[in-house]
């Protein structure tokens, strides 16, 4: 049979005799014995030798033979893979979660998809980090579901999603050197959550009060989240990642290079108005390098450095503002400007023109200035202008306001 036990021990009756006295291990009886004198016998420290390749040390006999016998059985069942015993543990959870994260930050997404697929993998990690990947089976993963508390079934399919991400990753990677099979994981059903909406009228009325609020700080502010409700294709993160380079008034476009729908960017297309407004607001101070972020602080203050990008939730933090001196309760930011702006629509437009002309994504990054959902995009942006009430535009000149930026 394949495989031995071996110790460096030597029978002491032998050397005393100056024979060679290696001991011999004995198949099934958890010892080693010296072919001349069977009263010498050994069962502690040892190794096994299988093959040229794998060795493992092991403090008993019968530890090793059970070791012994676990390899003999996985390399008639053709299982047998000398990496999982290695030193390194290439095939752990551990090692391959480690080198997925490497992998991602290869790809074209995002610094917060990184994060979250991260932590979902840490979380798993806590139970199977010591497990080699194949022992990983849809007992462990029902467990590690079970062992989740506190989650919402939305942040269990996105658990979900990232898992299986990872086991394809694994699966292509090892397909040619270890029997690595997709798990079947478990059906995770959810709703999503209606978020709470305004009317056009009420947005009016919050985007004017943000402006009163937030003129004298920073009129970016408020331009930020006009551009918000008038686009709904924009989410908050993508608008503030904006840099002065990628706004063309000339032409009438901004490009967004990294939208969480993947990695060709997208572009929104104004109307004269949105130039202008743009235009008025970017005159208020000197002139910045194009890879300066344009949603940024233009004064410093309690730690914050002029010309730093404004901070995840600085949208939500004015918006939140302006609804509490409103008096309106449970309006979040996304809801207020996207969702409220795209049930307006619904009144104007078919669901299809809503998909392709304020909602759709990019087309081919060739087609800068002349993309085929052009039409479509400025007539949706005329539509959420027919929509929004005449209020909803800034009631002073924004000129007055330059020398109180400064």
């Amino acid at each position: 049979m394949k495989g031995s036990i071996y110790t460096r021990q030597k029978c002491f009756l032998c050397q005393n005799s100056g024979k060679n006295g290696i001991l011999k291990y004995k198949e099934g009886r958890g010892i080693l014995q010296c072919p001349e004198h069977s009263e010498m016998i050994w069962t502690g420290a040892c190794e096994v030798r299988f093959g040229r390749e794998h060795t493992k040390r092991f403090k008993s006999v019968n530890a090793a033979e059970r070791h012994l016998n676990h390899v003999r059985v996985q390399t008639d069942r053709g299982e047998f893979d000398q990496r999982e015993w290695a030193k390194e543990q290439p095939l752990s959870f551990l090692t391959l979660r480690e080198k997925f994260i490497e992998f991602k930050k290869t790809q074209a997404i995002t610094p917060k998809q990184i994060r979250h697929i991260e932590s979902v993998l840490n979380k798993a990690g806590e139970l199977w980090d010591i497990m080699q990947i194949k022992d990983i089976k849809e007992p462990e993963i029902d467990d590690f579901f079970i062992n989740i508390k506190d989650l919402s079934s939305k942040t269990r399919s996105n658990y979900k999603t990232a898992l299986h991400d990872f086991w394809t990753w694994v699966i292509r990677r090892e397909r040619r050197n270890a029997k690595i099979e997709m798990p079947v994981f478990p059906d995770i059903h959810y709703k999503l959550g209606w978020r709470t909406i305004v009317s056009m009228e009420d947005q009016a009325k919050i985007l004017n009060e943000i402006w009163n609020i937030s003129k004298s700080e920073n009129p970016r502010i408020w331009l930020g989240i006009k551009l918000l409700s008038l686009f709904p294709k924009v989410r908050p993160g993508e608008m503030r990642d904006v840099k002065e380079g990628h706004i063309n008034l000339t032409d009438g476009w901004i490009f967004y290079p990294d939208p969480k729908e993947g990695d060709k960017g997208k572009f929104i297309h104004l109307a004269q108005e949105d130039c202008q407004m743009i235009k008025d607001i970017k005159n208020m101070v000197p002139p910045a390098l194009p890879d300066t972020f344009f949603f940024r602080h233009l004064k410093s203050k309690k730690g914050i450095k002029a010309g730093k990008q404004f901070g995840p939730k600085y949208f939500k933090v004015w918006w939140d503002k302006a609804c509490n001196n409103l008096g309106i309760e449970g309006v979040d930011l996304y809801g207020g400007t996207k969702h409220s702006t795209v049930t307006a629509l619904g009144q104007v437009m078919t669901p299809e023109q809503i998909q392709r002309g304020a909602t759709g994504h990019a087309s081919d990054a060739f087609k800068r200035y002349m993309l085929p959902d052009v039409n479509e995009s400025r007539l949706a942006r005329q539509a959420v202008t027919e929509i929004q009430n005449k209020g909803a535009k800034h009631p002073l000149n924004i000129f007055d306001l330059k020398n109180k930026i400064k």
